[in-house]
């Protein structure tokens, strides 16, 4: 399990902390969040053999990863904290944030004590003291590192849940639960690193070079992994969501714009805005939901516009709401041939043909989602109708 935490879950948490750095230069919240990745990161980084040997070269001080993977942990849980309290939007009791910053002070200066004065320092990078769990020293400094992660997560458990419930169902209660659900996983790893602890005595296994062999135990490796997986997913999954809808959006602009383009370029005056080429639309980064209605209703306007062109009004009504999804696209077909032949004339200054009985000038949807699923059905039909006649 070492290669685990030894390169994929550093990677997983830079990432997160580059995706996030610029959201910690806006709100009190995601400058903690960033934050508490930030130290998460940088603990996880102590692993590989490479920053231990560079780390100890640096200081003169062989294990000094060990001192500082778990510091960074406090600040992590601190920083941690911080977030849940600032997204709870509810007043801080006085003095607590006081306390919260004083315990993590305490706790730091009380491992860096016992790390200089308590721990032994005869091998290199994290997992010298492996071989001495049963000396009180090594008990007192990790129990003391335990006691700060298992408090922060037994709080942050608490107060991510308690939040979860004044959420409507969706991506941000799902965010929610995953962080409540990382806290828990962590108060559970916590706990049972104190029996673990405790329990274990020094171990007696040396390799070839005379290093202490580390203990495996499939659970420390698991549950702190699994709760960073957690943890990412908690702020991941409600921007996901957001993500997911924006490239929605962005393919029905692509699928919609053929239509779209030939009918605004005949009747320009429905356009809202400066009319963009299929590129400028797909490199868009913005919100593009109210584009896609717009140009859903620009091309029902331009439709309108073109109905007042022919000689004689189309008469009948569209099927009424006991069609079947059949009948549904043979009249997207109907309406994108009609289309088709409307632009034509109109490129020739010639009055557009009367639409077919067939449609009427509410075809479509009553609502924006209905329009723009409809026109998307259309617009199909449209790009289809261009393909037969290119053959």
């Amino acid at each position: 399990m070492r290669p685990l935490f030894t390169w994929l879950m550093p990677t997983l948490i830079w990432a997160v902390v580059l995706w996030r750095a610029p959201s910690a230069f806006t709100t009190r919240a995601n400058r903690a969040l960033w934050a508490a990745f930030a130290a998460i990161a940088l603990g996880l980084s102590c692993r590989p053999a490479f920053i231990e040997r560079a780390l100890g070269d640096v200081t003169g001080i062989r294990d000094v990863t060990q001192l500082l993977k778990h510091l960074a942990g406090v600040a992590a849980a601190y920083f941690l904290l911080e977030y849940v309290q600032a997204v709870r939007r509810r007043p801080d009791r006085p003095g607590a944030a006081r306390a919260r910053l004083l315990l993590t002070v305490a706790a730091g200066l009380a491992l860096t004590l016992l790390f200089v004065f308590a721990l032994p320092h005869d091998a290199d990078g994290a997992f010298g003291i492996d071989a001495h769990f049963g000396e009180p020293g090594v008990k007192v400094y990790l129990c003391v590192f335990d006691t700060v992660f298992a408090l922060a997560s037994a709080r942050a458990t608490v107060l991510f849940w308690s939040n979860r419930e004044a959420v409507p169902p969706g991506a941000l209660r799902a965010g929610l639960t995953c962080l409540a659900a990382s806290g828990a996983t962590g108060l559970t790893y916590a706990l049972y690193r104190y029996h673990f602890i405790l329990t274990s005595g020094n171990a007696t296994e040396f390799d070839a070079d005379g290093k202490p062999v580390p203990l495996q135990d499939t659970l420390s490796e698991v549950l702190p992994a699994l709760m960073l997986v957690l943890l990412v997913l908690g702020v991941t999954v409600p921007p996901a969501r957001t993500l997911v809808g924006y490239l929605r959006d962005q393919y029905a602009l692509w699928r919609l714009h053929p239509l779209w383009a030939d009918v605004v370029a005949a009747v320009p005056q429905v356009v809202l805005g400066t009319p963009s080429s299929r590129l400028r639309d797909l490199l868009a980064v913005r919100d593009r939901s109210v584009e896609l209605a717009h140009r859903a209703f620009a091309i029902r306007d331009a439709a309108l516009v073109l109905r007042e062109d022919a000689p004689v009004p189309g008469a009948g009504s569209a099927p009424g709401a006991a069609s079947t999804v059949a009948a549904d696209e043979d009249l997207a077909r109907v309406e994108a041939r009609w289309l088709r032949t409307a632009v034509r004339h109109r490129a020739r200054h010639l009055p557009a043909p009367a639409p077919p009985s067939a449609l009427a000038a509410t075809t479509g949807g009553r609502t924006p989602r209905e329009e723009i699923a409809w026109m998307l059905t259309v617009a199909a039909a449209y790009r289809q109708l261009g393909a037969d006649e290119g053959h």
